[in-house]
């Protein structure tokens, strides 16, 4: 296949309802929850070993992506696995009965607060009690903040300065971590009993939580559901389940399924994430699979979920044309622009950026002499040239995961009033995608250099796509195009960018 087909959520799906539906469950039949109920320190201690070791082998990876890619958000995301691994390998250590012999009951008090009762002679594990609930609210807290920190698009400054300090960055947080661990397992006490038990900090840990898992999980599946790349979904199935295991924490008893659900919870969140680097890295783009997560508008992050052999055959088809010169990239971001202010969805996007990226590939069967003449085609070269949205559909029919691609490929070149070809369809027998891409195509035409003439100012070429309304375009697309117009010409127009004639080598 040619484009990265979306991969299936269903198993996304059914590990969010099941955690869903486990915590409900719980939650409302109270005999099943008790019934659950596993007093273990050395089990929970193994729990969260696990969940942490998860985490260290992202932070690493993640660490390595964001300095060899030179990315701040990037690093974001480094420190939120980071910071989860060190606040919960904390966590594990301080549980009482693992570095401290303790015999003692913990018990509900609502609102995610824990109380705790312990025989006199037993205040180390109470101290220790206070250290491990104190990690586990540090630990979602800080991990989610990072999360949200990858998503935001910081200014060119800021970004800059993280990069230029991202070892010192790194550094400090390392350095919090290890003062903060090695604090708080040599004297548990200074942790206030009362803090713990708040029901305040236990509300404001799960506020906040929530919100930022739920904004940086929505940007993930956005960019999941544009690219289809599978990191994106993977960070956004961890950012939900670090919300879920939150709401099971503060809503849970200790020992009880809800407590041990949290757990798992995390463990799986973060294992998806992992899983999608191992994925990533048996293709040789666990770097690029890393620096892609951090690519924020619609057209860049479709081109990121283009696979190696579309972008080859562009390159071919641009060697080809010294006209397609970048061509088919503008117009399809000038598509994406469209069909998104259009709302088209995820797929259709999609389909329609790689149907625009490549909808002159028929004329890589086109003869030089015609392809490049300089001059005023005869009708019969003109009659060849029409041939290359048949051909290039011809060519790519069979390859891609949906019939979006090929449509644009064949019928970017109908008319709204049929006396276009190949087909000389009309109105909405035309696809919708092939109706933008030839708006797309137009007017990248119309403001690009050619051999014979110089581009167009925006105004002219508007005039002309504007004057064709009805015509030659769906006004619907062009009404769309008008609204992304000045969008376009700000990050992607060329019309400054030299054609360049091919000419063929004497023999």
């Amino acid at each position: 296949m040619l484009r990265r087909s979306l991969p299936t959520v269903l198993p996304w799906l059914v590990l969010l309802a099941a955690s869903s539906a486990a915590f409900f469950a719980l939650r409302t039949q109270v005999e099943w929850d008790r019934a659950l109920q596993w007093n273990s320190p050395v089990g929970h201690f193994w729990v969260v070993s696990a969940a942490a070791i998860t985490c260290l082998l992202l932070a690493i990876a993640a660490g390595v992506a964001a300095f060899r890619a030179e990315n701040a958000r990037v690093l974001m995301l480094s420190l939120s696995f980071l910071s989860m691994a060190g606040l919960f390998t904390v966590h594990g250590l301080a549980t009482p009965g693992v570095l401290v012999h303790s015999t003692y009951t913990g018990s509900y008090s609502g609102a995610g607060g824990y109380g705790f009762s312990a025989r006199p002679e037993s205040a180390p594990a109470i101290w220790l009690f206070n250290l491990t609930g104190l990690s586990a609210r540090l630990a979602v807290i800080v991990s989610a903040a990072f999360l949200a920190a990858s998503t935001v698009e910081w200014g060119h400054a800021i970004e800059r300065a993280i990069v230029r300090w991202r070892g010192a960055i790194l550094g400090g947080v390392v350095a919090g971590l290890v003062a903060y661990a090695v604090i708080g397992l040599i004297r548990p006490e200074t942790v206030p009993a009362w803090l713990v038990g708040s029901v305040i900090l236990a509300w404001m840990t799960l506020a906040v939580v929530v919100v930022l898992g739920t904004i940086t999980a929505v940007r993930y599946a956005t960019g999941y559901a544009r690219t289809g790349q599978q990191m994106f979904g993977a960070v956004a199935l961890g950012a939900a389940l670090l919300v879920q295991a939150q709401l099971s924490l503060h809503f849970g008893a200790i020992w009880r399924g809800t407590f041990w659900l949290y757990h798992l919870q995390l463990l799986a969140g973060f294992f998806a994430v992992l899983w999608g680097v191992v994925l990533e890295y048996s293709r040789g783009r666990a770097v690029h699979s890393f620096t892609a997560l951090t690519v924020s508008g619609a057209v860049e992050q479709l081109r990121s979920g283009l696979t190696e052999p579309i972008l080859t055959l562009t390159a071919a088809l641009e060697a080809r044309d010294g006209y397609t010169l970048g061509h088919g990239e503008r117009v399809a971001a000038m598509s994406v622009l469209v069909g998104e202010h259009m709302r088209l969805p995820g797929p259709r996007l999609r389909g329609l950026a790689a149907g625009a990226l490549l909808h002159d590939v028929g004329k890589i069967g086109i003869p030089d002499a015609i392809l490049h003449k300089p001059g005023r085609l005869t009708d019969e070269e003109f009659g060849i040239i029409r041939e290359h949205p048949g051909r290039g559909w011809e060519i790519l029919r069979f390859t891609f995961g949906s019939d979006v691609e090929s449509m644009v490929i064949r019928h970017h070149h109908e008319k709204w009033d049929g006396s276009g070809y190949p087909d000389r369809l009309i109105g909405e027998a035309i696809p919708l995608e092939a109706r933008i891409a030839a708006v797309a195509d137009v007017y990248d035409a119309l403001r690009s250099n050619r051999s014979y003439r110089v581009p167009m100012t925006p105004d002219e070429a508007m005039e002309v796509i504007q004057k064709d309304a009805g015509s030659h375009f769906d006004p619907r697309c062009v009404e769309a195009f008008l609204a992304v117009q000045s969008q376009w010409e700000r990050s992607y127009a060329a019309a400054n960018v030299a054609y360049i004639e091919r000419r063929e080598v004497p023999r």
